[in-house]
């Protein structure tokens, strides 16, 4: 396999300001872009990834092939997964967005926002800190058999910590609230 390239925030963004092509494709959720991403991105969900989907949303069957394709994620690893798939299906000029979209806020680059949605990873804590406040509320005052699920809950923790695989996080993604909306033609500075 060829080794990825990776292109740091501020040179991607200057080859946009000097008029110059760019294919961005943001990986994330639909929730994860619309709470925030590098202006001029296109978002292509992970799991619906496939060369056929890129020329469809970017318009040029060119992208990743001989023209440069960019990828980013929250923070590089669904991108480098994004990066490897594509390469499978013989696409080779790609690129990763080093650092992923996190780079690119810190860096002051231009970002977009359409409506305001809570990221995965927070709705993913919330999710966890409820059912946690939950079971011990109910073992306290219905049963004492609801403290068993704890260490379940834990466990699954330690197993998304480890192989970065979140079962509650796939699950909470495939929500309505977190599917559907195409925000690239509604977005706010």
């Amino acid at each position: 396999m060829n080794e990825l390239k990776l292109i740091n925030p501020r040179s991607l963004n200057a080859l946009g300001e000097q008029g110059r092509e760019v294919h961005l494709v943001d990986v994330r959720t639909p929730a994860e872009y619309r709470s925030a991403h590098a202006a001029g991105s296109v978002s292509i969900p992970l799991d619906q990834l496939s060369p056929e989907k890129l020329v469809m949303r970017l318009g040029d069957s060119r992208a990743g092939r001989d023209q440069p394709l960019y990828l980013t994620c929250q923070s590089g690893l669904r991108a480098r997964q994004a990066a490897e798939r594509l390469m499978q299906s013989g696409l080779d000029n790609l690129y990763l967005l080093d650092g992923g979209t996190e780079a690119w806020m810190k860096a002051g680059l231009p970002m977009r926002r359409c409506g305001s949605a809570i990221s995965l990873e927070r709705q993913v804590q919330i999710t966890i800190g409820t059912l946690l406040v939950l079971k011990v509320l109910f073992g306290f005052t219905i049963h004492e058999l609801f403290f068993a699920a704890i260490p379940i809950i834990g466990a699954g923790l330690i197993v998304a910590g480890v192989t970065r695989w979140c079962g509650l996080a796939r699950l909470i993604s495939v929500m309505p609230w977190n599917r559907g909306v195409d925000c690239s033609k509604q977005v706010s500075v």
